[in-house]
């Protein structure tokens, strides 16, 4: 058995090789085949479990969120050992918009009644944009090389929040009910004020401060909305809390006429 192969993939010493790097042709195959494989299984297991009961049908999300967990406390615990600093975790909490998932998968397929239902919706909201954002979106990922196991654990993760997603809605798990909306919503909120609170207290250390982007846009699309604030740190943070909220209820929104339309 090879030790130091398995201890460089593990991310002890050097790389087992240079970085592709991000948009390389390797990154964008190994992603595109991700993404493939995490489409069948959706498509696979829905299709498999469609006469089942309800309950059947949530145990596949049971075993999915279960694994995630798993491999995200993995990974946070080797930082630790990387950076010989057990606060090091600071800089690796699953509170990263991809990482939102983390918390709504587990309360979906582990909860009941209400709680449950607003859970499907918001995993079923998020899971895609989740998936799509840590996969193609997320450079600081691929610094490391494909075969290494922070990137190998990183884009598992998140297409198993692209799986959850599509899952639900093949499975019909998910209802959209207005009445579960201010749940979404409160989950959203609880979300963005856990990563905030995390961002501040971490400000002028060396750990993590800038979850779900709520500080500066670290060059994503909300470079757009830094300039409408105009360099204002209080106004640019709630106009990226509130660009959140918009996509939750425009998908809510479009959902529901799509589904009006095909009941028609």
């Amino acid at each position: 058995m090879n030790f130091e192969f398995i201890g460089k993939y593990f991310g002890f010493g050097k790389d087992l090789y240079e970085a592709e790097g991000w948009l390389s042709w390797q990154h964008l195959i190994f992603v595109t085949l991700a993404i493939i494989v995490t489409i069948f299984l959706a498509f696979f297991l829905s299709k498999k479990k469609q006469d089942k009961s309800r309950e059947e049908k949530i145990k596949v999300l049971k075993v999915a969120s279960i694994v995630m967990l798993l491999l995200e406390a993995t990974k946070i615990i080797l930082e630790c050992f990387h950076q010989h600093d057990v606060w090091a975790c600071r800089s690796v909490l699953p509170l990263f918009l991809c990482s939102i998932i983390l918390f709504s998968l587990p309360i979906a397929a582990f909860t009941k009644g209400r709680v449950q239902e607003a859970a499907f919706d918001f995993t079923q909201i998020f899971g895609i944009i989740a998936c799509l954002a840590g996969t193609y979106l997320a450079g600081n990922i691929f610094r490391s090389p494909i075969l290494s196991f922070y990137v190998d654990v990183s884009v598992t993760t998140h297409c198993i929040s692209g799986f959850a997603s599509l899952y639900i809605t093949l499975s019909k798990l998910s209802k959209m009910e207005k009445k579960n909306t201010l749940f979404v919503s409160i989950i959203l909120l609880i979300f963005e004020v856990l990563a905030l609170s995390v961002d501040l207290i971490q400000l002028n250390s060396n750990y993590q401060h800038n979850y779900m982007f709520l500080i500066t846009p670290d060059g994503t699309p909300f470079s757009i909305v830094e300039k409408i604030a105009g360099g204002h740190q209080a106004i640019y943070t709630i106009l990226v809390m509130l660009i959140y909220f918009v996509y939750l209820f425009l998908y809510i929104l479009i959902y529901r006429l799509i589904t009006k339309k095909k009941a028609n």
